[in-house]
Protein backbone atom coordinates (compact mmCIF):
# COMPACT_ATOMS: atom_id res chain seq x y z
CA UNK A 1 0.00 0.00 0.00
CA UNK A 2 1.42 3.23 -0.88
CA UNK A 3 0.76 5.42 2.52
CA UNK A 4 -2.01 6.47 4.64
CA UNK A 5 -5.03 8.74 3.90
CA UNK A 6 -8.72 9.15 5.08
CA UNK A 7 -9.49 6.37 2.48
CA UNK A 8 -6.48 4.54 3.18
CA UNK A 9 -6.52 3.95 7.33
CA UNK A 10 -3.71 2.40 9.54
CA UNK A 11 -5.94 -0.79 10.54
CA UNK A 12 -6.14 -1.33 6.77
CA UNK A 13 -2.36 -2.89 6.66
CA UNK A 14 -3.97 -5.94 7.56
CA UNK A 15 -6.07 -6.87 4.55
CA UNK A 16 -6.96 -9.47 2.68
CA UNK A 17 -3.84 -9.39 0.50
CA UNK A 18 -1.22 -9.37 3.23
CA UNK A 19 -3.29 -12.20 4.99
CA UNK A 20 -2.92 -14.43 1.60
CA UNK A 21 0.55 -13.87 1.54
CA UNK A 22 1.22 -14.59 4.42
CA UNK A 23 -0.82 -17.79 5.03
CA UNK A 24 0.81 -18.96 1.46
CA UNK A 25 4.53 -18.61 2.91
CA UNK A 26 3.18 -20.54 5.88
CA UNK A 27 2.42 -23.43 3.70
CA UNK A 28 5.43 -23.58 1.87
CA UNK A 29 7.55 -23.79 5.56
CA UNK A 30 4.58 -25.90 7.36
CA UNK A 31 2.76 -28.72 4.80
CA UNK A 32 0.33 -29.30 7.57
CA UNK A 33 -1.17 -25.66 7.37
CA UNK A 34 -4.79 -25.14 6.94
CA UNK A 35 -4.28 -22.29 4.20
CA UNK A 36 -8.03 -21.83 3.97
CA UNK A 37 -9.60 -22.36 7.20
CA UNK A 38 -6.88 -19.80 8.56
CA UNK A 39 -7.64 -16.96 6.18
CA UNK A 40 -11.63 -17.17 6.26
CA UNK A 41 -11.21 -17.22 10.31
CA UNK A 42 -8.67 -14.47 10.26
CA UNK A 43 -10.33 -12.31 7.50
CA UNK A 44 -14.08 -12.95 8.40
CA UNK A 45 -13.81 -10.54 12.15
CA UNK A 46 -11.58 -7.70 10.30
CA UNK A 47 -14.44 -5.50 9.00
CA UNK A 48 -14.77 -4.47 13.02
CA UNK A 49 -11.64 -4.18 14.42
CA UNK A 50 -9.14 -1.66 14.65
CA UNK A 51 -5.43 -1.69 13.66
CA UNK A 52 -4.63 -2.89 17.38
CA UNK A 53 -7.58 -4.95 17.58
CA UNK A 54 -6.68 -6.46 14.13
CA UNK A 55 -2.98 -7.34 15.08
CA UNK A 56 -4.00 -9.27 17.90
CA UNK A 57 -7.02 -11.08 16.23
CA UNK A 58 -4.21 -12.62 13.58
CA UNK A 59 -1.81 -13.18 16.55
CA UNK A 60 -4.64 -15.40 17.82
CA UNK A 61 -5.30 -17.17 14.62
CA UNK A 62 -1.71 -17.85 14.17
CA UNK A 63 -1.93 -19.60 17.52
CA UNK A 64 -4.78 -21.65 16.73
CA UNK A 65 -3.53 -23.03 13.31
CA UNK A 66 0.05 -23.29 14.04
CA UNK A 67 1.73 -26.36 16.46
CA UNK A 68 1.22 -25.27 20.02
CA UNK A 69 4.82 -25.80 20.52
CA UNK A 70 6.43 -22.61 20.09
CA UNK A 71 9.62 -24.53 19.55
CA UNK A 72 8.06 -25.55 16.51
CA UNK A 73 5.84 -22.57 15.38
CA UNK A 74 8.11 -19.73 16.14
CA UNK A 75 10.99 -20.80 13.44
CA UNK A 76 7.98 -21.60 11.05
CA UNK A 77 7.08 -18.03 10.93
CA UNK A 78 10.72 -16.65 10.89
CA UNK A 79 10.48 -18.74 7.91
CA UNK A 80 8.08 -16.14 6.16
CA UNK A 81 10.30 -13.40 6.86
CA UNK A 82 10.97 -11.51 3.46
CA UNK A 83 14.30 -9.68 2.76
CA UNK A 84 15.88 -7.00 5.58
CA UNK A 85 14.76 -3.84 5.34
CA UNK A 86 16.75 -0.08 4.61
CA UNK A 87 16.84 1.37 7.71
CA UNK A 88 14.31 3.94 8.43
CA UNK A 89 11.78 3.31 5.25
CA UNK A 90 8.60 2.05 5.87
CA UNK A 91 7.25 -0.92 4.21
CA UNK A 92 3.55 -1.18 4.87
CA UNK A 93 3.28 -4.79 3.55
CA UNK A 94 5.65 -5.57 6.74
CA UNK A 95 2.99 -4.16 9.12
CA UNK A 96 1.68 -7.47 9.71
CA UNK A 97 4.82 -8.51 11.18
CA UNK A 98 3.47 -6.68 14.82
CA UNK A 99 1.73 -9.96 15.06
CA UNK A 100 4.17 -12.04 14.67
CA UNK A 101 6.38 -10.36 17.45
CA UNK A 102 3.54 -10.69 19.49
CA UNK A 103 3.22 -14.04 19.19
CA UNK A 104 6.68 -14.68 20.00
CA UNK A 105 6.49 -12.30 23.38
CA UNK A 106 3.04 -14.34 24.54
CA UNK A 107 3.73 -18.04 23.62
CA UNK A 108 7.83 -18.02 23.70
CA UNK A 109 8.94 -16.25 26.96
CA UNK A 110 9.47 -19.83 28.52
CA UNK A 111 12.23 -19.96 25.55
CA UNK A 112 14.41 -17.39 25.73
CA UNK A 113 17.22 -17.95 23.45
CA UNK A 114 14.95 -18.99 20.88
CA UNK A 115 12.73 -15.83 21.19
CA UNK A 116 15.13 -13.65 21.29
CA UNK A 117 16.70 -14.76 18.17
CA UNK A 118 12.87 -14.39 16.25
CA UNK A 119 12.76 -10.66 17.82
CA UNK A 120 16.27 -10.30 16.06
CA UNK A 121 15.32 -11.33 13.02
CA UNK A 122 11.87 -10.01 12.86
CA UNK A 123 13.15 -6.37 13.96
CA UNK A 124 15.75 -6.38 10.41
CA UNK A 125 12.53 -6.13 8.40
CA UNK A 126 10.00 -4.14 11.01
CA UNK A 127 10.25 -3.56 14.58
CA UNK A 128 10.04 -5.42 17.60
CA UNK A 129 10.76 -3.15 20.53
CA UNK A 130 7.17 -3.52 22.21
CA UNK A 131 8.09 -7.53 22.60
CA UNK A 132 11.36 -7.05 23.42
CA UNK A 133 9.98 -5.36 26.75
CA UNK A 134 8.37 -8.96 27.51
CA UNK A 135 11.61 -10.18 27.66
CA UNK A 136 13.12 -7.23 29.95
CA UNK A 137 9.83 -8.39 32.34
CA UNK A 138 10.24 -12.03 32.95
CA UNK A 139 14.28 -12.53 32.27
CA UNK A 140 15.71 -8.81 33.04
CA UNK A 141 19.62 -10.09 33.33
CA UNK A 142 19.84 -12.21 30.46
CA UNK A 143 18.08 -9.75 28.42
CA UNK A 144 20.51 -6.68 29.30
CA UNK A 145 23.35 -9.23 28.39
CA UNK A 146 21.49 -9.59 25.10
CA UNK A 147 21.40 -6.14 24.70
CA UNK A 148 24.96 -5.66 25.82
CA UNK A 149 26.26 -7.44 23.08
CA UNK A 150 23.24 -6.10 20.47
CA UNK A 151 24.69 -2.68 20.69
CA UNK A 152 27.58 -3.50 18.75
CA UNK A 153 25.33 -5.43 16.11
CA UNK A 154 26.41 -4.80 12.80
CA UNK A 155 22.65 -4.23 11.67
CA UNK A 156 21.24 -0.75 12.57
CA UNK A 157 18.13 -2.36 12.88
CA UNK A 158 19.51 -4.27 16.01
CA UNK A 159 21.34 -1.55 17.48
CA UNK A 160 18.17 0.42 17.05
CA UNK A 161 16.46 -2.21 18.89
CA UNK A 162 18.41 -2.06 21.87
CA UNK A 163 17.62 1.81 22.44
CA UNK A 164 13.71 1.74 21.43
CA UNK A 165 12.80 -1.29 23.32
CA UNK A 166 14.51 0.21 26.58
CA UNK A 167 12.55 3.40 26.26
CA UNK A 168 10.82 3.86 29.64
CA UNK A 169 8.02 5.55 27.94
CA UNK A 170 7.51 3.93 24.63
CA UNK A 171 4.22 5.30 23.23
CA UNK A 172 1.53 2.55 22.70
CA UNK A 173 3.16 -0.13 24.78
CA UNK A 174 3.20 -0.31 28.49
CA UNK A 175 5.63 2.09 30.80
CA UNK A 176 9.13 -0.13 32.08
CA UNK A 177 8.94 1.31 36.01
CA UNK A 178 12.02 -0.56 36.84
CA UNK A 179 13.68 1.95 34.00
CA UNK A 180 11.17 5.12 35.19
CA UNK A 181 12.81 4.42 38.65
CA UNK A 182 16.42 3.87 37.95
CA UNK A 183 17.38 4.91 34.22
CA UNK A 184 21.14 3.97 34.73
CA UNK A 185 21.14 0.55 33.12
CA UNK A 186 19.55 2.15 29.89
CA UNK A 187 22.02 5.15 30.05
CA UNK A 188 24.92 2.60 30.01
CA UNK A 189 23.31 0.88 27.24
CA UNK A 190 22.80 4.48 25.35
CA UNK A 191 26.63 5.38 26.04
CA UNK A 192 27.69 3.24 23.43
CA UNK A 193 25.17 3.89 20.94
CA UNK A 194 25.06 7.82 20.95
CA UNK A 195 27.77 8.71 18.20
CA UNK A 196 26.37 5.91 15.71
CA UNK A 197 26.94 5.97 12.63
CA UNK A 198 23.08 5.54 11.77
CA UNK A 199 21.04 8.39 11.82
CA UNK A 200 17.93 6.43 12.62
CA UNK A 201 19.38 5.02 15.31
CA UNK A 202 20.71 7.77 16.86
CA UNK A 203 17.46 9.44 16.90
CA UNK A 204 16.04 6.53 19.21
CA UNK A 205 18.53 7.35 21.35
CA UNK A 206 17.79 11.04 21.31
CA UNK A 207 13.99 9.73 21.89
CA UNK A 208 15.16 7.75 25.15
CA UNK A 209 17.02 9.88 26.24
CA UNK A 210 13.61 12.38 26.19
CA UNK A 211 11.85 10.24 27.90
CA UNK A 212 14.16 9.43 30.38
CA UNK A 213 14.31 13.54 31.39
CA UNK A 214 10.22 13.18 31.89
CA UNK A 215 10.96 11.21 35.20
CA UNK A 216 14.28 11.93 35.85
CA UNK A 217 15.58 15.01 34.46
CA UNK A 218 18.55 15.30 36.66
CA UNK A 219 19.84 11.94 35.09
CA UNK A 220 19.40 13.15 31.64
CA UNK A 221 20.96 16.39 32.21
CA UNK A 222 24.20 15.28 33.73
CA UNK A 223 24.25 12.50 30.74
CA UNK A 224 23.34 15.31 28.23
CA UNK A 225 26.33 17.76 30.01
CA UNK A 226 28.75 15.43 28.86
CA UNK A 227 27.67 14.31 25.64
CA UNK A 228 27.92 18.18 24.57
CA UNK A 229 31.15 18.71 25.65
CA UNK A 230 32.00 16.40 23.05
CA UNK A 231 32.94 16.74 19.39
CA UNK A 232 31.58 14.81 17.57
CA UNK A 233 28.79 16.21 15.34
CA UNK A 234 26.42 13.18 15.47
CA UNK A 235 26.80 13.28 19.23
CA UNK A 236 25.76 17.20 19.08
CA UNK A 237 22.60 16.18 17.31
CA UNK A 238 21.89 13.90 19.51
CA UNK A 239 22.08 16.51 22.83
CA UNK A 240 19.80 18.97 21.08
CA UNK A 241 17.00 16.67 20.27
CA UNK A 242 17.57 14.46 23.42
CA UNK A 243 16.71 18.14 24.65
CA UNK A 244 12.93 18.33 23.69
CA UNK A 245 10.87 18.21 26.56
CA UNK A 246 13.53 19.79 29.09
CA UNK A 247 13.44 22.69 26.66
CA UNK A 248 9.57 23.20 26.53
CA UNK A 249 9.57 23.44 30.25
CA UNK A 250 12.38 26.12 30.05
CA UNK A 251 15.24 24.37 32.28
CA UNK A 252 17.39 26.96 33.06
CA UNK A 253 20.24 24.17 32.95
CA UNK A 254 19.19 22.84 29.77
CA UNK A 255 19.37 26.08 27.86
CA UNK A 256 22.35 26.50 29.22
CA UNK A 257 24.14 23.09 28.37
CA UNK A 258 23.11 24.53 24.83
CA UNK A 259 24.33 28.14 24.77
CA UNK A 260 20.41 29.40 25.06
CA UNK A 261 20.81 31.89 28.14
CA UNK A 262 17.44 32.36 29.85
CA UNK A 263 18.54 35.98 30.68
CA UNK A 264 19.14 36.77 27.18
CA UNK A 265 17.77 40.48 26.24
CA UNK A 266 15.39 40.20 23.74
CA UNK A 267 12.70 43.21 22.15
CA UNK A 268 9.55 41.69 21.39
CA UNK A 269 7.27 44.17 19.07
CA UNK A 270 3.70 43.29 17.16
CA UNK A 271 2.69 40.47 18.91
CA UNK A 272 -0.45 39.56 17.29
CA UNK A 273 -3.64 37.25 16.13
CA UNK A 274 -4.87 37.15 12.63
CA UNK A 275 -7.36 37.92 12.77
CA UNK A 276 -7.81 39.99 15.07
CA UNK A 277 -10.85 39.68 17.14
CA UNK A 278 -11.56 38.93 20.92
CA UNK A 279 -13.01 35.79 19.90
CA UNK A 280 -12.53 32.33 17.76
CA UNK A 281 -14.82 29.21 17.12
CA UNK A 282 -13.81 25.51 17.33
CA UNK A 283 -12.62 25.03 13.87
CA UNK A 284 -10.85 28.14 12.89
CA UNK A 285 -7.08 28.99 11.96
CA UNK A 286 -5.56 31.70 13.35
CA UNK A 287 -2.00 33.27 12.52
CA UNK A 288 0.92 34.12 14.98
CA UNK A 289 2.96 36.78 14.17
CA UNK A 290 5.70 38.54 16.09
CA UNK A 291 9.01 40.51 15.38
CA UNK A 292 11.96 40.04 17.63
CA UNK A 293 15.37 41.57 18.00
CA UNK A 294 18.50 40.41 19.94
CA UNK A 295 19.70 42.92 22.23
CA UNK A 296 23.61 41.64 23.00
CA UNK A 297 26.35 42.56 22.34
CA UNK A 298 27.54 39.03 21.09
CA UNK A 299 25.86 36.97 19.13
CA UNK A 300 23.45 33.92 20.61
CA UNK A 301 21.23 31.10 20.30
CA UNK A 302 17.41 32.23 20.72
CA UNK A 303 14.83 29.09 20.86
CA UNK A 304 11.40 30.51 20.65
CA UNK A 305 8.34 28.61 21.39
CA UNK A 306 4.94 29.09 21.65
CA UNK A 307 2.31 28.22 24.69
CA UNK A 308 -0.94 27.36 24.07
CA UNK A 309 -3.09 27.88 27.94
CA UNK A 310 -6.27 25.81 26.83
CA UNK A 311 -9.75 25.70 28.78
CA UNK A 312 -10.89 21.96 30.10
CA UNK A 313 -13.71 20.49 30.09
CA UNK A 314 -13.41 21.00 34.20
CA UNK A 315 -13.59 24.67 33.49
CA UNK A 316 -9.46 24.47 34.54
CA UNK A 317 -6.94 25.46 31.97
CA UNK A 318 -4.13 22.88 30.92
CA UNK A 319 -0.78 24.47 28.44
CA UNK A 320 0.67 22.69 25.85
CA UNK A 321 4.14 24.24 24.33
CA UNK A 322 4.89 24.23 20.96
CA UNK A 323 8.24 24.40 18.88
CA UNK A 324 8.52 27.63 16.51
CA UNK A 325 12.50 28.68 15.71
CA UNK A 326 15.96 27.79 16.80
CA UNK A 327 17.95 30.74 15.69
CA UNK A 328 21.55 31.74 16.21
CA UNK A 329 21.07 35.24 15.93
CA UNK A 330 23.96 37.97 15.48
CA UNK A 331 23.80 41.88 16.83
CA UNK A 332 20.94 43.45 16.88
CA UNK A 333 19.99 41.26 14.12
CA UNK A 334 15.79 41.22 14.23
CA UNK A 335 13.22 38.06 12.81
CA UNK A 336 9.56 38.25 11.78
CA UNK A 337 7.77 35.16 12.23
CA UNK A 338 4.36 33.91 11.34
CA UNK A 339 2.86 30.62 12.19
CA UNK A 340 -0.90 29.10 11.77
CA UNK A 341 -2.39 27.21 14.43
CA UNK A 342 -5.72 25.61 14.28
CA UNK A 343 -8.16 26.00 17.04
CA UNK A 344 -9.96 22.58 15.75
CA UNK A 345 -10.71 18.78 17.48
CA UNK A 346 -8.19 16.38 16.29
CA UNK A 347 -7.73 12.77 17.81
CA UNK A 348 -5.18 13.78 20.45
CA UNK A 349 -7.22 16.96 21.56
CA UNK A 350 -10.43 18.27 22.22
CA UNK A 351 -11.41 22.01 22.49
CA UNK A 352 -13.88 23.70 24.95
CA UNK A 353 -15.39 26.85 24.72
CA UNK A 354 -13.90 29.55 27.20
CA UNK A 355 -11.55 31.97 28.11
CA UNK A 356 -7.62 30.93 26.28
CA UNK A 357 -4.33 32.50 26.22
CA UNK A 358 -1.15 32.40 23.96
CA UNK A 359 2.40 33.15 24.95
CA UNK A 360 5.86 33.23 23.70
CA UNK A 361 8.76 31.38 25.66
CA UNK A 362 12.06 32.57 24.78
CA UNK A 363 15.20 30.39 25.93
CA UNK A 364 12.45 29.21 28.60
CA UNK A 365 11.30 32.75 29.68
CA UNK A 366 7.71 33.35 29.47
CA UNK A 367 7.00 36.83 26.84
CA UNK A 368 3.90 38.50 25.71
CA UNK A 369 0.38 37.29 26.05
CA UNK A 370 -2.75 37.82 24.10
CA UNK A 371 -6.09 36.50 25.59
CA UNK A 372 -8.79 35.51 23.63
CA UNK A 373 -11.97 33.48 24.16
CA UNK A 374 -13.31 30.18 22.02
CA UNK A 375 -16.69 29.43 21.59
CA UNK A 376 -18.68 26.29 19.92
Amino acid sequence: MAGLSQDNLLKDVFNAEVVRALSDRIGRAYPAWQASQFERETLVAFPELSFMQRSHHLCEMLHRHLPTDPRRSIPILVKTLGPVIEPGVTVWENFHIIALCEFVSRYGHDHFDLSMGALYEMTRRFSAEGSLRTFLEVDYERCMQKLNAWVADPDPHVRRLVSEGTRPRLPMTGRIKRFQENPRPVIALLEKLKDDSELYVRRSVANNINDIAKDNPDVALATLRKWARMRSPRVQWVVRHAARSLIKQGHPEILEILGAPSDIRIELSDLRLKPKLKSYRIGDTVELGFQLRLREKKAARVIVDYVMHYQKANGKQSEKVFKLRDWQLQPGEQRAVIRKHALRNTSGRTHYPGAHRLELQINGKRYGSIEFQLKS
